[in-house]
């Protein structure tokens, strides 16, 4: 089975800087089809997240200006993290027990990645699969 940095390596990890106005953090999330973007400050330190969920609660529905509106000034602050030698089990039951569809995932303090419940739902469903194959084997074979 794949470890979460295995998964990892074939996603490209997408930031943006605080400063930046939500209207472009917004283009660059449709641009790559992404629903969470995480924030970094210029020396790389992590400092939240701006998600869908962020857009519509936290500006939109408050009438904010999307084009001077900065990033940092309405993210989501309170992170959910997995260490990337978790197991995808750990990510989500973290997930379920937070009610999100994103874990940030870090490697020695340092943000290496972000999954998704499909990304993890998908590793659980091949684990499955491989379990009901060596099953079926052993009965069988008999």
């Amino acid at each position: 089975m794949k470890s979460l940095k295995d998964t990892l390596v074939t996603k490209t990890l997408l930031t943006v800087k605080s400063g930046t106005k939500i209207y472009d953090v917004v283009c660059l999330m449709a641009e790559h089809n992404i629903g969470l973007v995480p924030v970094l400050s210029e020396d790389g330190k992590l400092l939240g997240v701006f998600s869908e969920r962020d857009l519509v609660r936290r500006v939109i529905a408050k009438g904010l200006d999307l084009k001077a509106t900065l990033v940092e000034e309405i993210m989501t602050k309170d992170l959910v993290l997995a260490d990337v030698n978790e197991s995808y089990e750990q990510c989500l039951q973290k997930m379920k027990d937070r009610g999100i569809r994103h874990i940030l995932i870090i490697e020695n303090e340092k943000l290496v990645g972000i999954l998704s419940i499909k990304d993890l739902l998908e590793m659980d469903i091949k684990v499955h699969r491989e379990t009901i194959e060596v099953l079926h084997n052993y009965i069988y074979s008999k």
